[in-house]
């Protein structure tokens, strides 16, 4: 189990490394695009599209980085005021609850991605169905890595913490 979640963080690195280079890259093409429209007078036809597709599967991956590390906002008046064994109880139903809206994301987003398949995107010419990928695919992350949360609720795996009390990003 612990060689699992040890996995799942070093897969969940990975994917931060991968979001930081698309992030950079995101920085670099708007500047671009921006010194092209108004330097050069010679707009990127393609560059929004870029942007706004990588945008899309950004926050698609980032959703299971920080469903892993509890950094998603949330309302945890409740969760401070009740006695552990139910503070611990509802963290188990409210990732059971994130697993089981994940699993409707995973199957709307292929039908989504089924109906997209024959459209393509404008100026890139690929199908459109490839953006919307990153609905199933950051899904089926994200139920990953509420298991990984899962196991470490249920066994009382101490995970590091800041000084803030805040789980480390990476």
């Amino acid at each position: 189990m612990k060689q699992f979640i040890g996995v799942m963080d070093k897969v969940n690195s990975g994917i931060l490394t991968i979001l930081s280079v698309i992030f950079g890259l995101l920085g670099l093409l708007t500047l671009y695009q921006v010194f092209a429209r108004y330097i050069l007078k010679a707009p990127l036809v393609w560059s929004e599209e870029v942007i706004r597709y990588l945008m899309i599967w950004i926050v698609m991956l980032g959703t299971a980085i920080v469903l892993r590390k509890g950094l998603l906002i949330s309302v945890e008046t409740v969760l401070h005021m009740v006695p552990i064994k139910v503070k611990k109880a509802l963290e188990i139903i409210i990732i059971l609850v994130n697993i089981v809206f994940l699993f409707i994301l995973i199957r709307y987003g292929f039908s989504i991605m089924e109906v997209l398949n024959s459209q393509k995107a404008g100026a890139l010419d690929i199908p459109v169905a490839w953006t919307y990928a990153a609905v199933p695919v950051g899904a089926v992350l994200a139920i990953i890595n509420c298991i990984v949360v899962l196991l470490e609720v249920i066994f009382n795996l101490k995970k590091e913490e800041n000084p803030d009390g805040s789980a480390p990003i990476l």
